[in-house]
């Protein structure tokens, strides 16, 4: 072991004075990452594995000559519930023995066999299923392994080919096996939001990576400095800095996977993509488990060296306390280009492209908020009428990258929330009316008359009308599920479903939507917290000295400390209420000027994000203030 590594390490074990406050801020903020970065990664690659169980029901990668059977999707109903109904048969019964069964079933269903989820095969019973289906029980349910959640309400029916709804005239899926890969269009759905969702959340993640690399590496300043002055080579210097840094991070990376662990059952119960998760979807595996321990120790250490890189180069600088060079204005350039890409590209542009645009704009908030608040500080300090804001301003003024870093993610948050809040549908129009069934068919006038015979054999009063290709059925509600069951196949491969129960049917979706935003931005708070606490306690410390020289001169703690909270929360409220509006302008430029939030949530989500982005701030200063009051004492 070479000295500076053995060095490194007596570091972490006996940190001297500040150090033990600053290493657990550090471990802390690096435990949070490795937790959201293991769930972005886990819960994305859940998603996957959920597709891929039910892909097959939506493949279509065959022809009627070649295919070993066809299938049909169906939303229907089961005790207010909607459910998938898949209609299937086999086409090539020699073919079909050599393969293997579709996913969670013993064979391919035969004609007259059922086969349910173990959800749908509770509600058996409790309705009129067994009638529509023609089976009093059903021949067996779907394992796991073929189900996208221990939720979903599915039905497999097997048919003879060229059953009415599996003709080639019905448009069926024809599959060359039973082991199709298509993405479900729910899911499908969802991994793009996820996509979008690790975009705006990426640079949030990435400040608390450097927050937490910080922290430790602004208290070890002075001290590298002082033993390159003494003699010690650059690269000894960043060697010692990289072994300290190291093991913090990746202790915290280790804690972050654990908690993730015990926090999985919990995050199994989210109702997302149809329903709760399969735990073993959400169990990370062992190479998971390496590339977070690999890349957040990593990030961390790159973060630390980065931050370190005056101390190796000019390391008389940093014990002289020389001030650092201002900001350029050339910054704000980059402000126009993420906005332009999607207004240019817009909804309907490709998703990688999306992708990038959203990150450009995202990276252009970091870049240019440490400029911001430089401009910000300026002003503060000439305006300044007493010491508390003359001493806040001259410290954003005199080094905003350190005054910017401890609230990046949570002004980048403001980013997010604003981009979001104008995308959060309360689910379908509910435009749909409840009165009647509606069947669309090419053969209205036959279907009305089967109908009318149909609902007077049952007893059942009922009137059937038809209008272009459209048969509207209205039955007493009370009479709703006891006709379906008389109708349910009087128009072959459709369900009789009112406006109202489609609009159901779609509303899961919109809902998921919601979820899915309310998920995004409890991560991007999450990892707001966890930098602004952790930069609380980086700011104490890196203050301590200019502190304890005002202290010494007769400057009382009270202003040292209310200068301190000042110059937190200016940068927030000055830098993240129009960061907030940048957010809702590029999500604005992206739908093409149209808002998909209704009523007034966007509203109360914003100013939620700038009353918890006060409160977070004021929190974390009363939590640092303990240690700059420690640290500046003497």
């Amino acid at each position: 072991m070479s000295p500076m590594t053995d060095l490194g390490l007596r570091f972490v074990r006996r940190p001297g004075p500040g150090g033990r406050a600053a290493n657990l801020a550090a471990f802390g903020a690096t435990a949070v990452v490795a937790l959201l970065v293991t769930f972005l990664i886990a819960g994305t690659l859940g998603l996957s594995h959920r597709s891929d169980r039910i892909g097959w029901r939506v493949t279509d990668d065959g022809d009627a000559r070649t295919a070993v059977g066809v299938t049909n999707s169906v939303e229907d109903m089961a005790a207010g519930k909607p459910v998938t109904r898949i209609d299937l048969a086999v086409t090539d019964d020699q073919r079909n023995a050599q393969l293997p069964a579709p996913p969670g079933l013993p064979h391919a269903p035969k004609p007259g066999e059922v086969f349910v989820s173990p959800a749908l095969a509770k509600l058996w019973g409790s309705g009129d299923l067994a009638k529509r289906y023609k089976v009093d029980q059903p021949t067996g349910t779907i394992s796991s392994a073929g189900l996208s959640s221990p939720d979903e309400l599915v039905a497999i029916r097997g048919l003879a080919p060229n059953t009415p709804g599996l003709q080639a005239d019905d448009h069926p899926n024809y599959l060359t096996s039973w082991n199709g890969t298509a993405i479900d269009s729910r899911i499908g759905m969802l991994l793009i939001f996820v996509a979008f969702g690790i975009a705006l959340v990426l640079f949030p993640l990435l400040s608390l990576v450097g927050q937490a690399a910080g922290v430790a590496a602004k208290r070890r300043e002075h001290r590298l400095a002082a033993l390159r002055l003494a003699g010690a080579t650059r690269g000894q210097v960043l060697l010692l800095s990289a072994v300290e840094q190291a093991v913090l991070a990746f202790f915290g990376a280790v804690t972050g996977v654990i908690a993730y662990t015990a926090l999985s059952p919990l995050i199994a119960r989210i109702p997302i993509g149809g329903g709760h998760w399969y735990l073993q979807d959400l169990t990370v595996s062992w190479w998971i488990v390496l590339v977070v321990l690999a890349a957040v120790p990593l990030l961390s250490v790159l973060s630390a060296m980065i931050g370190l890189g005056r101390v190796s180069i000019t390391p008389l600088g940093v014990v002289r306390g020389q001030t650092r060079k201002g900001i350029s204005a050339l910054r704000l350039g980059l402000l126009v280009i993420g906005p332009v890409m999607l207004a240019v590209l817009g909804m309907g542009g490709a998703i990688l492209a999306l992708l990038i645009a959203v990150g450009v704009a995202a990276l252009a908030v970091r870049v240019v908020g440490p400029f911001a608040v430089q401009v910000i500080g300026r002003m503060l300090a000439n305006a300044a009428n007493g010491p508390v804001a003359l001493l806040a301003g001259r410290r954003l003024a005199d080094d905003p990258k350190a005054a910017f870093r401890p609230v990046a993610a949570l002004v980048l948050s403001g980013f997010v929330t604003g981009f979001l809040a104008l995308f959060m549908p309360y689910g379908a129009t509910q435009d749909g009316t409840d009165a009647a069934f509606e069947l669309r068919t090419t053969q209205a006038q036959v279907v009305v008359q089967d109908a009318r015979a149909r609902l007077a054999a049952a007893g059942l009063k009922g009137e059937v009308t038809a209008a272009d290709r459209t048969v509207e059925i209205v039955v007493a509600t009370g009479d709703r599920e006891t006709a379906r069951t008389v109708l349910y196949d009087v128009v072959p491969g459709s369900v009789p479903l009112t406006a109202a129960e489609k609009d159901d049917q779609e509303a899961g979706t919109y809902l998921e939507m919601r979820l899915g935003v309310a998920l995004l931005l409890g991560l991007v708070f999450v990892t707001g917290a966890a930098s602004t606490a952790a930069g609380a306690v980086g700011t104490a410390l890196d203050q301590s000295g200019p502190a304890k020289a005002l202290r010494r001169s007769g400057v009382p703690l009270k202003v040292i400390e209310r200068s301190a909270r000042v110059a937190a929360v200016v940068p927030v409220i000055g830098v993240g209420l129009p960061v907030v509006g940048f957010g809702a302008m590029c999500g604005l430029l992206l739908s093409g000027g149209h808002v998909m939030t209704e009523g007034s949530s966007g509203v109360l989500l914003l100013v939620g994000q700038v009353v918890v982005g006060v409160v977070l701030v004021a929190v974390a200063g009363a939590a640092g203030a303990p240690v700059l009051r420690k640290a500046s004492a003497g």
